[in-house]
């Protein structure tokens, strides 16, 4: 079936990691290992899980500056994105969910990334993800001076669309991306595969929570002409 997006929808914004792809067991894994290799100490599964959708320079900085624990903040997050990149076949991306991102953009949907990784983290995984041809540009942590929740990210990128927040969703799976969603006037879809439960989610009050993707697609696509 063919359409076109109606006046109601001119961009979505999609995160990448628990939205696109299953990573939260390889992201808490690859945490727990830089904090006990450089400060010999860690944190419990569930406050591992709540630092995914921040960028890496904050995760590293959970317990103080590094410098102050004896540690270089680049050998941290080097080491984070070595141990990461190991074992990235543990990186199972969400082929449905994929489908529907290449989906919305051959209907001619404007779509674009706005993501907590930083550069080098996005150039490593985007390959993997094959949507390369199917993406406008990507917001990362380092094209934003204040990243998720802060709505900057999110801003940016409706500032390169020409949209205004109203004409737009944002797709993500955490708190951190519903939060910048809600301060920037854009309506949330919270998906619950990723590292946020339903009920922290909830309690953000996105516009949609979707357990699956056929739940995903109607939630994308009710603001399209032509399409059930």
């Amino acid at each position: 079936m063919s359409s076109k997006p109606n006046s109601g929808l001119k961009c979505v914004l999609w995160d990448v990691d628990g939205t696109l792809t299953d990573t939260t067991s390889l992201i808490t894994e690859a945490l727990d290992f830089t904090y006990k290799k450089h400060y010999r100490r860690s944190l419990p599964e569930d406050a591992l899980r709540a630092l995914i959708g921040t960028p890496l320079r904050q995760q590293i900085r959970v317990f103080g500056e590094p410098e102050a624990l004896g540690a270089d903040p680049q050998e941290v997050m080097d080491d984070f994105i070595a141990h990461y990149e190991q074992n990235k076949a543990r990186e199972r991306v969400l082929e449905p969910v994929i489908a529907l991102l290449i989906e919305g953009k051959r209907l001619g949907l404007p779509t674009a990334l706005v993501t907590s990784k930083n550069h080098e983290e996005l150039n490593n995984t985007l390959p993997r993800l094959g949507i390369a041809d199917f993406v406008d540009f990507a917001i990362t942590a380092d094209d934003v001076v204040e990243p998720k929740p802060s709505p900057e990210g999110l801003k940016t990128a409706l500032g390169r669309f020409g949209a205004s927040p109203s004409e737009a969703l944002y797709i993500g799976d955490t708190v951190h991306d519903m939060r910048a969603a809600r301060a920037a006037g854009v309506p949330g879809v919270a998906v619950t595969w990723g590292a946020g439960s339903r009920a922290l989610l909830e309690n953000e009050a996105p516009a949609y929570v979707c357990d699956t993707v056929p739940e995903l697609r109607s939630a994308l696509f009710s603001r399209f002409d032509g399409l059930e």
